[in-house]
């Protein structure tokens, strides 16, 4: 916001996969052996309840918000003795009235806003659900036999990944999965309040993952809600890749129930849709899209961005990339060639939804 913003630092991700892993793991990850990470929840096999498990996600939550914050209190205050905008400041009337370099600790009238993503959103949300439906109410699980599965990456248990993967999933408008997004969000946007005035900046939760949550999935092994280790997590507000199933609109839905509007630290949440050409072709398809994207600004929500693609089409450009040079996607926020992006990045693209209309 031009004349009111002044400074924003990089600020931290949080790795909502590595989350629920800790939780599972007591405070460990597979990718790291028997290196206590973070603190010890408890081992999951002697929770009696769900609610025992959400409150050892919770406590591993606020333990990596702890440590992301105090590393942003640092770097919020090695601006001011390292860095300089002459140019910038100029230009910034707030600046101009105080005599105060863009980068000073503070500036009078100013705002210094922060920001915090969640990475894996759906992932986390999917995960607990899964636990919670198949684990603690329907019980046609044990939590053994989950994590024994988890540390195979469900080699030999495909009945147990089917299981899970047919559980209740964010993106759905399912309020089975939605209740416990809802929770997540919540724990985060309270903490950024809790600790804003600590920090000096007005710290907003957001959901803007670019393409982070591919290499963030690839430290993470396999998760509750059916995804195999090392695999891209959830992007943005999305939902996990191939969990929506009943449509965008009901994407639309599930952020909207899943965002706290009480409270007023909160950010933009960056929705990926994938939709086939057929679904907006001719003037109807047109219409189609615009009321969309109506929906989308009745709803209050803050980023939509669309690929408008056949899976044949990026599965082949992915065999022949020769053949593909100039095929544009879009990633998460930018636009890039899909053949220059690593494979990784093109499954992430390629696994997402593809929707063949906009109903749900």
């Amino acid at each position: 916001m031009p004349n009111l913003d002044t400074f924003t630092t990089a600020c931290p991700w949080i790795n909502l996969g590595s989350v629920v892993e800790l939780t599972l793991n007591n405070g460990r990850m597979k990718k790291y052996g028997d290196e206590l990470l973070t603190i010890e929840t408890g081992d999951p096999r002697t929770f009696e309840t769900y609610e025992e498990l959400e409150e050892a996600f919770f406590k591993q939550e606020k333990y990596i918000l702890q440590q992301a914050f105090k590393q942003q209190y640092i770097a919020n205050r090695l601006h001011a003795k390292h860095f300089a905008s002459p140019f910038g400041s100029a230009l910034h009337r707030l600046c101009m009235k105080n005599g105060q370099d863009l980068h000073s600790e503070h500036i009078d009238g100013g705002m210094d806003v922060g920001f915090f993503d969640f990475i894996g959103f759906g992932t986390a949300a999917d995960s607990l659900a899964a636990l919670k439906k198949v684990v603690y109410d329907e019980k046609t699980l044990t939590i053994d036999q989950v994590l024994t599965a988890l540390d195979a990456d469900f080699e030999g248990y495909e009945i147990v990944r089917q299981r899970l993967l047919h559980a209740p999933k964010y993106g759905n408008d399912d309020p089975y999965a939605d209740s416990i997004a809802k929770k997540i969000d919540r724990y985060g946007v309270e903490f950024g309040e809790a600790y804003s005035d600590y920090l000096g900046v007005q710290m907003d939760l957001r959901y803007v993952s670019q393409s982070s949550n591919v290499p963030f999935g690839s430290v993470v092994s396999a998760t509750p809600n059916g995804r195999r280790a090392w695999t891209a997590l959830s992007d943005g507000a999305s939902a996990s890749q191939g969990a929506d199933t009943n449509g965008p609109a009901s994407v639309l839905l599930s952020n909207v129930h899943t965002k706290n509007s009480d409270l007023k630290n909160r950010a933009s949440r960056l929705l990926n849709i994938k939709m086939s050409p057929a679904s907006v072709q001719g003037e109807d398809g047109t219409q189609r899209m615009i009321a969309f994207i109506k929906a989308w600004r009745d709803l209050k929500l803050w980023h939509l961005q669309f690929n408008i693609i056949n899976q044949e089409t990026l599965l082949a450009a992915q065999k022949n990339p020769e053949n593909y040079r100039s095929l544009l996607v879009r990633v998460a926020g930018y636009s890039a060639y899909f053949v220059q992006l690593s494979p990784n990045l093109q499954d992430d693209i390629i696994l997402r939804t593809q929707n063949e209309s906009f109903g749900g």
